[in-house]
């Protein structure tokens, strides 16, 4: 009986072990600045404006995407679906990289520029200071006291961005595009992992009296993914947060739980694990198991952001298909908050690719909500115009 009681005791302690082995194993990954990347796509055909692939889910999707080459380099702009037969799919070729090949690979991506200049001509690439040291940002000032601030996603980059760069220019805002603490363009913390949110926002901050000292006096973030919940932070937290006048969130990050049980759940992982990581970041000894310098306190912030007052309005852009951020938290949140916050749904799929799908709605969406909050605006963008 002993010895069968010390059995189970033994398979207790083995099984809480590597519960907690595999809780670790996720929280390093949900904490990783930077992605692996798989580069699966072979061109099968090429011609001056079309390219045939191997028809999968991302290849048949509706709309515009990049072909990121794993040789670097601009990405190969992916347009319509021209035709589809026998698991092949045929799509227009809007643009082709001189290092697209039929040996080429790349990856699907909604990424369809990583040239600035290709947003506004007047770009111009700056620093912005922080505590950790100077973050690189790009930067096109039209001399305007609003300005729009653009935040890149967890794993992603400044490019990210650029497909909202456009928008803003015609809203007549002045733009900075910026990087941020660990995402492999901006500085690095001592333990060089994602903070999830909790200690990036200060770059944010950075951010704000940067365009202060440019005379700038208002400002819109447009946040993606992760950089969604940095923009979020930073209304909350921040001495400067009297400047944000107004959101516009793609995809945005509203509760960590529900983030890391999707991806669970998207890499046939049991749910319950992303629950169990959220949980145990608070905790000193499991975040270093993760490689993080301290925990992280994740739920608290989220509960506030549901349960808190929200001080601007806010634009969501989101799809019912996104399988990394559920579409149903962005329902909440703009439910908790009806009134302040305006939800618009896109009929696709992938995550941060509503743009993608719909340029011209995602656009419209945009400067739709934009002049009803700021009947200014109709001004700025007649300014803009003209200056072009």
């Amino acid at each position: 009986m002993a010895s069968a009681v010390k059995a189970v005791a033994w398979s207790g302690l083995l099984g809480a072990a590597g519960a907690l082995g595999c809780a670790a194993w996720a929280a390093r990954k949900t904490t990783s600045p930077i992605y692996r990347r798989r580069y699966d796509i072979v061109p099968l055909a090429i011609s001056d404006d079309a390219i045939e692939l191997r028809a999968t889910k991302r290849t048949l999707a509706p709309g515009q995407f990049g072909l990121q080459l794993s040789a670097g380099g601009h990405p190969a702009v992916i347009g319509p679906v021209i035709s589809s037969c026998h698991g092949k799919v045929t799509r227009r070729l809007l643009y082709r990289p001189a290092n697209l090949s039929l040996g080429s690979r790349g990856r699907w991506s909604g990424i369809v520029s990583v040239d600035p200049s290709s947003a506004a001509a007047d770009v111009v690439e700056i620093f912005v200071e922080t505590t950790l040291g100077p973050a690189p940002a790009w930067m096109i000032d039209r001399g305007t006291h609003r300005w729009a601030i653009h935040v890149h996603g967890q794993g992603s980059a400044r490019a990210q961005t650029l497909r909202g760069v456009e928008t803003a220019s015609r809203m007549g805002l002045s733009s900075l595009v910026v990087s941020y603490r660990n995402d492999g363009e901006g500085p690095r913390s001592r333990d060089a992992r994602s903070h999830l949110g909790e200690s990036e926002w200060l770059d944010l901050e950075a951010a704000l009296r940067f365009i202060a000292a440019r005379g700038g006096t208002e400002c819109v973030m447009f946040g993606w993914s992760l950089g969604a919940t940095l923009a979020l932070n930073t209304v909350q937290r921040s001495s400067l947060a009297e400047m944000i006048k107004g959101l516009v969130m793609v995809a945005p990050v509203l509760v960590w739980e529900d983030v890391m049980r999707a991806n669970a759940r998207h890499q046939r992982c049991p749910q319950f694990l992303g629950s169990l990581v959220a949980r145990l970041l608070v905790l000193n000894g499991f975040s270093r198991l993760a490689g993080l310098e301290g925990p992280l306190k994740v739920c608290g912030p989220d509960w506030d952001r549901f349960h808190g007052a929200l001080s601007v309005p806010v634009l969501i852009l989101h799809n019912r298909n996104d399988w990394s951020v559920p579409f149903e938290t962005s329902a909440r949140f703009a439910q908790a908050h009806n009134g302040r916050v305006e939800l618009v749904e896109f009929d696709c799929a992938g995550h941060t690719q509503e743009w993608n799908f719909d340029p011209v709605g995602w656009d419209l969406a945009v400067r739709r909500w934009y002049e009803n909050w700021f009947p200014s605006g109709r001004a700025e963008e007649q300014a803009a115009a003209d200056s072009e």
